[in-house]
Formats: structure tokens, sequence, C-alpha cells
């Protein structure tokens, strides 16, 4: 599948600068966030002329302190200043007021991040645009699944049961969305081309690294960070189109992991970075779940996950306390309910075709 590839109306573009502007404000309500929605779900050409500049924006920020880039676009805003006085189009570049008319935008600012020293007419930039279609594919896993994925650029992303992505590349930036489940990202070095994650209303900047992304919907979402450097961004809220949530995120908000760190958000309320084992949290990788010291409800609720046989637990307080230790293979319900008797005393009773439930013995 692709993208629509006929050149898309200035004006397209000039509304989605506008909405870029407004989203960023810091004043930016709700209604704002809810009257973007609508626009951007008027045509294709909207949500795509304002996916463009959000990447340009990723692409300027990853490479803001280039000296030689500042050079080009100094120079580029000089040719800028003598093209308003004769009626050209206007390009947009940093460190300099925003100035803006139709499709020159982004693709100067692609110019710019790929060093290219090329100025083009205002015919040449429109082609030049038109001509860079962004391929799309979608990936998904069944439940107990797992799926490597080799990306055009070289990266690899490894997909865990009950999963899907979306995964967009174009010339100038490489895009995937998470929509739900969990995937490995093993990331080739390019950087002109910045690699982003989506995931919600969270974003994953990376260039050259390895990582995990967990994300359970709306309830909770993990990057694990393995190797390099990867910047998250957190905007709480971007995505709601009910009533406005009270949230503890501060919107916009940057942060960048070391090896061996995992950010956790949970709804949109807490965000927590803590130092973790990159061995345990990938081991499912290998086929294997490995827990320490966990809850028996949460090791049921992640094992959960890779079957279609479901584990229940008992209403009983001994059970709700109960913590376990130990690496099970992926999948094999059985086996780990026989750990469960004999080492915990536990009796599994069948109350469904696809459901046991976990008692105390007798």
């Amino acid at each position: 599948m692709k993208f629509r590839e006929d050149k898309i109306n200035d004006q397209v573009y000039a509304e989605a600068y506008d909405w870029l502007q407004r989203l960023n404000a810091l004043d930016c309500s709700h209604e704002t966030r809810i009257e973007f929605d609508v626009w951007k779900n008027i045509h294709p050409d909207h949500e795509m002329a304002f996916s463009l500049l959000e990447e340009s924006e990723a692409m300027l920020e990853l490479h803001r302190d280039d000296p030689e880039l500042q050079a080009m676009a100094d120079i580029a805003y000089e040719e800028t200043e003598t093209k308003k006085s004769s009626g050209q189009a206007i390009l947009f570049v940093w460190k300099k007021p925003a100035v803006w008319i139709g499709a020159a935008a982004c693709l100067l600012l692609a110019v710019l991040i790929s060093q290219m020293p090329v100025m083009f007419s205002d015919d040449e930039l429109a082609n030049q645009i038109a001509a860079d279609s962004i391929a799309t594919e979608f990936y998904e896993t069944a439940i107990g699944e797992r799926s490597t994925v080799s990306l055009p650029d070289g990266s690899q992303v490894v997909l865990n049961t009950n999963s899907k992505m979306q995964v967009s590349f174009s010339e100038y930036v490489r895009e995937i969305r998470l929509v739900e489940g969990q995937g490995y990202f093993d990331v080739a070095k390019d950087v002109n081309r910045p690699f982003i994650v989506k995931v919600g209303d969270k974003r994953v900047v990376a260039l050259g690294t390895a990582f995990d992304i967990r994300y359970d919907r709306e309830d909770r979402f993990e990057v694990t960070l393995i190797e390099g450097s990867v910047d998250v961004s957190v905007d709480a809220d971007t995505t709601s189109s009910g009533p406005a949530k009270e949230t503890s995120l501060p919107e916009k908000e940057k942060i960048r992991l070391q090896p061996g760190e995992r950010l956790v958000a949970v709804r949109d309320i807490s965000l927590d970075v803590q130092n973790v084992n990159t061995t345990e949290i990938t081991s499912w990788r290998s086929g294997k779940v490995v827990f320490r010291d966990k809850l028996l409800s949460e090791v049921i609720s992640e094992m959960n996950r890779y079957s279609l046989q479901r584990l229940v637990l008992d209403d009983d307080p001994r059970l709700i306390k109960m913590r376990v230790s130990g690496a099970f293979t992926i999948g094999q319900v059985s086996s780990f309910v026989s750990a469960l008797e004999t080492m915990h005393g536990l009796e599994a009773r069948r109350i469904g075709e696809n459901e046991l439930s976990l008692h105390w013995q007798n």
C-alpha cells in the first residue's frame, strides 16, 4: 500500500503547519485537539501533510546543533528573504522566524538534513515531493506467534505475540507505528533518516540502536533500551476524544534513556524510569519468560498472553499474596500448571473449554 503520490495542495500544507504550531503550544486545549482530529480526518492529504511536518520537525531536532547544517540554513534564509520581495515561494528553516508557503517546506528540510547543497526552483520542489512516495506495510502476529520482520534499511523487528505494526519508509524518514503488542527493534544506523516508533501518544526516536517496546493499548507503555540511546517523547492526552483526563505527565516531555533503563508509563498518570535486567526483559525472543519474585496474578496475566488456554485465580487471599520465581516456556500452559502444583501445592480445575482455575489443594 502506498500513500497518494500526487501533489498536495499548498493550502493543505499551510493549514497543517498552523495545526502543528497550535498543538505544540503550551496552552493547547483539549477542544483544540478534538478540532484537529476533525480536520485531519476530512481528507487523507491532511493527515499526510501533517505527518510530513512532524517528521521534519523530528529531523531538525536531531540535527539542530550541526554547524554545517546551520550555515546552510542561514544561506537558505537569506535566499528566502530575497524571494519574499519577488513573491516567490518562501522556505521554512530553523533558527529563524517561521516563514511558510506550501510544499517547499518539507523538501528543504529534507535537503538540509541530508546535506545536499542544492536549491530547487518551485516546480522542482513540487516534483520532488510528488516523487517521494512513502511505502506502507502492515504486519501482525497471532496469539502465541512470534515473527521477525526485515525492513528495507537493514533494520529488524521481532514481533511478539498478538502484536500489530505499521511500517512507513520514505527517502527521508523511517517510521513505525506499533498499534499494540510488543516488538524488539534492532535499528540500522542512518544519520540522515531518524527511526521513529510511534506508540499511542508516545514517540521513540533513534538513529542506530536496539530497544524493546511493549504497548498494552492505553493501559501501559514500556520501552527498554538494550544498546545505543533513544529519546522518548511523551505528549499526554493527545489521542483522547472524550473528556480531558487528569494527568501527572508533562506535555512534550523528552526523556533520553541509557542502556539498561526502562521507561514505564501507566494510563498517562504516572511515568517512571527503572534500571532493569535486559536479558530477562527480552527473554521472550528465545521462547522463555522469566519471573523474579512476581505476584502470581502478574505471572498468570503474562502467561495468558501466549496461549488460548486461559488461567484464572480462585478468590482466595492466600493466592492473591503468593509470589513466584522461575523461567517458563512460552505457550506451555500444562508445564507451567504442573510446576505450580508441584512446588506451591496448587490445583488446576477446568471451568470452561479453554479456561482453568487455580486453587489450593484440599
